[in-house]
């Protein structure tokens, strides 16, 4: 036993102490600087990101439980569900949407967090209303909020057919759940997994995070034209083909139509990708043109009274010459497009 001990004192504790000491300084160093730089080890926009902050309004709405018991209790005018846009991705929930739909529209909303939303809105939202499970709430408005980039995945395994809440993606769209959530925070904040990223992305090479320079300044930080964003923007939601795309349409349909069915008043958030926001300002873009926003847009124009798209608000500020439409150092867009975004949806709240 002693020789044992002595063995691990030498071998295992060294190197677990090293594991600590890593995870405790990447976690120090990169809490407070955005997904992207998380993600990347990119050891800027701390700064930038308390500026945000500085803008955005204090947080009052509530968060529901995963609990099937608590979600017949809630007493809320709106419930919303969605990924990481609804959950507080970017500078935290004070400067997402769902907080400025409190502030401004004056309703009691609540956004269910976490688990039942972070893997598939379409098929929660929809299970939620086929198994009745808000049928004894006071729920008379359904924000359903979905991100570009795992879209047309999580479509093409959306099933009417579910007995109990909540069915996990097939492996074939595996790569919409992990910690990525879906809409798209594609950073992982545990200490662990920051040792894990940065073997991975720093050592070896596989840098997540892409970098491309802006015909303009569009960011209030020291970088204004450079862009920072996912590499996933530029490797989905590409030739997406006949039968995917009917998949799409389908699942918003069926979603609308069990809304109508249960009497609750439907909104469908469709989260842009930075990328695809961003694109046409992109100096000498090697990447291809990304279209899905725009299509999603046409294919569900008969649908249209239940949708907000946020491309179309966003893209004219951006024309406009406002700056941090999306956030510089992140995934997300900042608070006062939460702010443009929740206006719209407000609109359409009964």
């Amino acid at each position: 036993m002693r020789k044992f001990l002595i063995k691990i004192s030498y071998t295992v504790l060294p190197m677990w102490l090293i594991l600590v000491g890593m995870a405790t300084y990447l976690w120090a160093i990169n809490d407070n600087s955005g997904d992207l730089m998380r993600l990347g080890m990119i050891n800027i926009g701390a700064e930038y990101t308390d500026s945000m902050r500085e803008t955005a309004l204090p947080e009052i709405y509530p968060i529901g439980e995963n609990d099937e018991s608590r979600l017949r209790q809630m007493n809320c005018d709106v419930l919303i569900i969605g990924d990481s846009f609804s959950h507080g991705g970017g500078i935290g929930r004070r400067g997402d949407y769902v907080n400025y739909i409190q502030h401004d529209g004056g309703r009691k909303v609540t956004v269910l967090y976490p688990d039942f939303s972070t893997e598939n809105p379409l098929q929660t939202a929809y299970d939620l209303l086929n198994l009745g499970l808000i049928d004894s709430t006071n729920v008379k408005n359904l924000v359903m909020q979905e991100g570009e980039r795992y879209l047309v995945d999580r479509h093409n395994v959306f099933k009417t057919t579910n007995t109990e809440i909540f069915s996990p993606l097939t492996a074939t769209a595996g790569a919409a759940t992990g910690g990525n959530g879906g809409g798209a925070d594609p950073s992982t904040t545990g200490p662990l997994l920051r040792v894990k990223d940065f073997v991975f992305y720093r050592l070896l090479g596989a840098d997540p995070i892409y970098k491309k320079r802006l015909d303009r300044d569009m960011f209030t930080c020291d970088e204004p034209s450079k862009l920072y964003f996912f590499f996933e923007d530029v490797e989905m939601g590409f030739n997406v083909t006949a039968q995917q795309q009917q998949a799409v349409i389908n699942g918003f349909d069926a979603l609308i139509a069990k809304a109508q069915e249960k009497g609750v008043n439907l909104v469908i958030l469709i989260a842009c990708d930075k990328y695809d926001l961003y694109q046409d300002f992109i100096v000498d873009n090697t990447y291809p043109r990304k279209t899905l926003a725009d299509d999603v847009e046409q294919w569900t124009a008969p649908q249209r009274e239940h949708f907000v798209y946020a491309k179309p608000l966003l893209l004219p500020r951006i024309q406009q010459g406002v700056k941090d439409v999306f956030l510089f150092n992140d995934t997300h867009w900042s608070p006062a497009s939460s702010r443009v975004i929740a206006a719209e949806i407000i609109k359409k709240l009964k």
